[in-house]
This record gives structure tokens, C-alpha cells and sequence, in this order.
């Protein structure tokens, strides 16, 4: 299984139907790293952890369903998250099964990250965005998109390359992996 988390498909298209100029490529750039991850791993399911979507259907949400069609026997599921406003029909219409929350044996998946914990299962959600601000000795200092591990729940950095990220104060025991361009790198 592929899991990704807010990808944002179609913000560019809304950005820009709202006359602010934003470049196609983010969008092209979003599903080439999908293509690429699915022809390396060759899943049999991708789930989406909410916010695949950014927004009302427009022009982007087509070139999504033209790219996963190449993968006709990959099962695509979909967690919805707060950017899923249009109707569950929309989202099934692209062939996604679409759940609030899903549980996979020990697995819950969800797009936030609960206010309970459940007992037994271990989380893995989107929405933060996380990041890590890494310094120097120098001064110099570099903030990355990271995996956010802890004991409860893992936090998936977000997928889309036009989402902003926010950075996070992880707590001991925590594990932090980010992403230095094509690597994924274990920091403290």
C-alpha cells in the first residue's frame, strides 16, 4: 500500500481561477511523484489521507483520474479530509472509496490527528504538514518536510508541493525522518 497525505490536487486551478498566477507545473509535479512511486513500489492500493482535494472540481481533478487510470488494478482509497467538500458521490465517481476514518488490522487512518487515542491501534494521519528546523553551528539553519513518529500516531509531511508546512515540537520519544531532496534521512 501507497500512503500519501494532502496532496492538494486542484489548488493551483483554484488559486488561479481566483486571478493569482500559479504555475501549472505544480500540479504536473504532484502526479509525476505519484506515477514514479507507484511504478517503483507497484501497490495494490494507494490511500489518500485526506486533503487530496484541495477544492470544487475543476480542470486538475481530471488530470488526477487520466494519471491514476494508467494503474486500473490499483484499489484507491480515500480518508476524507478538510479540504473534501464536494459530495462522497464526486470522490466515488473517480473510483475512490471514500471512508471518514479507516482501520486496517492494528492500523487507524485518519486525515487529523484524533483527541483520543484508541487503544490497540496505532495512528497515521496528515493535515500538520510537519517540518523540522535543523541548525548549525554557524548560524545557518534549514527547514525540511519530515515524518512525524511518535508512540500514539505517525504524521505524514504533506505530499502536495504547493502546501506550505508547519514546524513541529516533537516530544522525547519521538522519532523525526525528513526529506533532503531524493533521500529520507533519520534525525535525532
Amino acid at each position: 500500500m501507497l500512503i500519501c497525505a494532502d496532496v492538494h490536487i486542484g489548488k493551483g486551478a483554484h488559486f488561479r481561477s481566483s486571478g493569482i498566477p500559479i504555475p501549472k507545473r505544480v500540479n504536473d509535479s504532484n502526479l509525476w511523484n505519484l506515477v514514479v512511486l507507484i511504478e517503483h513500489y507497484k501497490p495494490r492500493n494507494i490511500l489518500f489521507l485526506g486533503d487530496l482535494f484541495h477544492s470544487s472540481i475543476n480542470q486538475e481533478w481530471e488530470e488526477l483520474n487520466d494519471c491514476l487510470s494508467q494503474f486500473p488494478l490499483l484499489e484507491k482509497l480515500l480518508v476524507k479530509g478538510n479540504h473534501e467538500i464536494e459530495s462522497r458521490d464526486a470522490y466515488e465517481k473517480l473510483g475512490f472509496s471514500v471512508h471518514d476514518n479507516l482501520s486496517i488490522e492494528n492500523m487507524l487512518f485518519t486525515h487529523e490527528p484524533p483527541q483520543q487515542y484508541q487503544a490497540n491501534y496505532y495512528t497515521l494521519c496528515g493535515h500538520l504538514h510537519p517540518a523540522v528546523r535543523l541548525t548549525g553551528h554557524a548560524q545557518q539553519s534549514l527547514r525540511l518536510p519530515c515524518f512525524w513518529m511518535g508512540p500514539e500516531r505517525g504524521v505524514l509531511p504533506a505530499f502536495g508541493e504547493f502546501t506550505g508546512s508547519h514546524t513541529i515540537q516533537p516530544k522525547k520519544g519521538d522519532q523525526l525522518f525528513v526529506i533532503a531532496e531524493d533521500s529520507v534521512v533519520r534525525i535525532g
